[in-house]
């Protein structure tokens, strides 16, 4: 039996139905020119671990991290506050609105990061900034985007369940990356 080298782009998140604050805001974003691209609202999402590279023979193994969270990590109420850049609000690349409370989603991050490093993949040396990316920056922006982040740094955007959990195959076509949902994991009622 020949061993196949197939490898896929994976990572796993949270998807996020954006608030109604964040729903309002989006369409701001959508009017400030080519430079600033919003994320489709259907692909928003939380990424809890980025694996990169992935053998397809770890597929399943993965499958079964996942399958394990359903009971480990029950729905969770999540609010978004804030809005922000990284690298920073003068050099923005990306604007994220905040979370108030990251605790359930570091909880789950520190849960995949021990298990995936099981299978050989490595932690995350940056460490986790919990965040929701709302667009990417690739250009000058106007001056309406610096306005926009210094008005709205502390706005509340409302909440929102954390209900499921995806696995999802990235794949990068034409500068912008198309996602390929491989499973998901509804999380346990409380």
């Amino acid at each position: 039996m020949t061993h196949t080298n197939r490898r896929t782009r994976t990572f796993i998140a949270v998807p996020i139905h954006p608030p109604r604050g964040l729903r309002k805001l989006l369409p701001k974003l959508d009017q400030l020119g080519p430079a600033v691209k919003p994320i489709l609202v259907d692909q928003m999402h939380i990424t809890l671990k980025f694996l990169g590279p992935t053998e397809l023979d770890d597929i399943m193994p993965i499958s079964t991290i996942l399958k394990k969270m359903r009971t480990l990590f029950p729905c969770r109420k999540l609010a978004f506050k804030g809005l922000g850049a990284f690298p920073n609000a003068e050099r923005p690349n990306v604007i994220w609105a905040g979370i108030t409370d990251p605790t359930p989603l570091i909880e789950m991050v520190d849960y995949l990061e021990q298990e995936t490093e099981k299978l050989g993949y490595p932690m995350e040396r940056k460490g986790f900034h919990p965040h929701l990316t709302l667009a990417r920056v690739n250009a000058k922006p106007s001056e309406e985007l610096f306005e926009i982040l210094r008005d709205r740094e502390n706005a509340e955007w409302g909440e929102v369940t954390v209900d499921t959990i995806k696995f999802f195959e990235s794949e990068l076509k034409s500068q912008r990356a198309h996602y390929h949902e491989m499973q998901t994991v509804k999380l346990a009622q409380r």
